[in-house]
């Protein structure tokens, strides 16, 4: 059974190489797509290159996560690869966390079934344990994920139209309406943050009390209130839990955003305009971004 990596950067940091070492030694490959659109990840050409498991495609070009996840898929189909393991690159294991991971998923039963296996997340500091806690869950996020290869091929690549965010989910509705099962194991927590955590006081409470909130950028909630509604269409008239979770999830971080943010007007912009892309069909990476 031979196992390969992917791994998707953007600006990377110091960080990046550290969190690839986490889960370097337990896999055959490694594939790392630069999305950086300038000359500033060559620095980071330079590190890789100790790393002859690693190879690197620079094209400095943002391709957006699913054409980047489709290419690295294809090619460990063509050399032979079983599984792939997906990662972010702000996100790694720490201690014996993949050890477990690992063991895991190599002694579950029927694993040409399983379309993908996946650990808790958001819960930096609570050790793993080795025993195999598994369940059939709705859905797992890209970034810790066992991806099975060959069901790949049945269930569909992922969808580009998508560019960034809810590219997995639209992946794990499409697995579960084929019929495949996403396997979680609640015993293994991978940390792992979703928006940049900040103390913020709001309009809500005049601005008299600050909470720690999970805030994401304006042409983040535009890309997530975007392909919200394309998944809405696409879907449309299909039973799927996962569907209305998004919608809730989607929405509640716009109005944090808004609420706790500092850049309203923008973000209601952004709104605005995934609006009327969505329902002018233009999908991919969005045209004529507001200033950033």
């Amino acid at each position: 059974m031979k196992i390969a990596a992917i791994v998707i950067l953007y600006h990377p940091n110091e960080t990046l190489i550290a969190n690839i070492m986490s889960y370097y030694d337990y896999v055959d490959q490694i594939y790392a797509y630069d999305n950086t659109d300038s000359g500033s990840g060559t620095p980071i050409k330079a590190a890789l290159s100790n790393l002859p498991k690693v190879k690197l495609v620079q094209d400095f070009k943002n391709e957006g996560i699913a054409k980047r996840l489709n290419a690295g898929c294809i090619d460990a189909l063509e050399k032979g690869f079983d599984w792939i393991l997906t990662m972010d690159q702000d996100s790694g294991f720490t201690d014996q966390t993949l050890d477990y991971f690992i063991s895991c998923f190599k002694t579950y039963p029927n694993k040409e079934k399983v379309a993908m296996f996946g650990t808790e997340h958001g819960r930096a500091g609570i050790p793993s344990l080795p025993s195999c806690d598994a369940e059939e869950t709705d859905s797992l996020i890209t970034s810790g994920m066992l991806l099975n290869l060959q069901l790949y091929k049945a269930i569909g690549p992922f969808d580009e139209a998508l560019f960034i965010d809810s590219v997995d989910h639209d992946y794990c509705i499409r697995t579960q309406l084929a019929g495949y099962s996403i396997i979680r194991f609640n015993n293994i927590y991978m940390a792992h943050e979703i928006g940049t955590e900040m103390r913020r006081s709001s309009i809500k409470t005049l601005f008299l009390i600050k909470k720690k909130k999970a805030l994401h950028s304006a042409l983040r909630c535009y890309y997530m209130y975007r392909n919200m509604l394309y998944l809405e269409k696409k879907f449309q008239g299909k039973e799927s839990k996962l569907l209305k979770l998004v919608h809730k999830s989607v929405m509640e971080g716009v109005m944090k955003s808004l609420y706790y943010g500092r850049d309203s007007i923008k973000l209601i912009k952004y709104i605005l305009k995934a609006k009327r892309d969505f329902k002018k069909n233009k999908m991919g990476k969005i045209d004529r971004p507001f200033g950033n």
